[in-house]
């Protein structure tokens, strides 16, 4: 009987911790919509899904070259994590795994070459596991 109202008690507190989940609003978490379109244009213009991951990843990092270095691009909320992007200020974490991340969406259909597809690859490199 014990264990049944365990297993209840902790399948309802998995549940809501799951639908509970506090997000932060796009605005907070995505910044550089104007690069990130330019980026894409670029993409598709030169074909950069059909190179190999690595060499993809390189493109796209060498295209971010020049993007004003910031500290702290992590810390966007002092009680939320959540993956983020800032393409008007990078750090040396946040410009590698933004170049491996976009290199990654570009295996999507250029229909979901979007800012939330992009947070999500962050979000798989980031918190895997």
């Amino acid at each position: 009987m014990r264990l049944g109202i365990l297993i209840s008690v902790l399948a309802v507190a998995i549940c809501t911790s799951a639908h509970g989940a506090v997000t932060l609003p796009m605005r907070t978490v995505f910044k550089g919509q104007d690069r990130f379109e330019q980026l894409v244009v670029r993409a598709k213009a030169e074909n950069w899904k059909t190179l190999p991951i690595g060499e993809r990843t390189a493109v796209v990092g060498q295209t971010m070259v020049g993007t004003p270095y910031r500290s702290f691009t992590l810390e966007i909320d002092n009680r939320v994590e959540s993956p983020s992007v800032n393409f008007m200020g990078l750090d040396c974490w946040t410009f590698f795994e933004t170049a491996l991340a976009f290199a990654r969406m570009l295996d999507e259909p250029e229909t979901d070459w979007t800012p939330a597809q992009l947070l999500r690859y962050i979000e798989i490199d980031r918190y895997r596991h």
